[in-house]
């Protein structure tokens, strides 16, 4: 995508953010709001959904690799915390590696 191009979009972006803003703040509903501010209702969600898209990437959970040393995996007192948006999961220690993969990966699909 050219700079230009790249600019524009991100420019748009922005303006239909303000827009969705103040029909949420405004308390009509889409469709009144739209109508009386000249914008088009199939506009107005499809931008919405651009939107919630992009804030969507912006917020995708990354995987790290951790490495450990057998002794330190299998100890039972120590927990792996999760921390994903505001939820927290508490695992046990000796989780099988497998299983938190798979959490990871449930999460990351959200």
């Amino acid at each position: 995508m050219s700079e230009v191009i790249q600019v524009r979009s991100q420019y748009r972006m922005r303006e239909w953010a303000k827009i969705i803003q103040e029909c949420e703040a405004s308390g009509l509903s889409n469709k009144e709001f739209c109508e009386q501010n000249g914008v088009s209702i199939k506009s107005y969600y499809y931008w919405l959904r651009k939107l919630r898209e992009a804030a969507m990437h912006q917020n995708q959970p990354s995987l790290v690799q951790l490495t450990s040393t057998t002794d330190e995996c299998n100890r039972i007192d120590d927990m792996i915390h999760i921390q994903f948006r505001s939820a927290r999961l508490d695992l046990p220690g000796n989780t099988d590696a497998e299983a938190v993969i798979a959490i990871l990966r449930s999460l990351q699909s959200l």
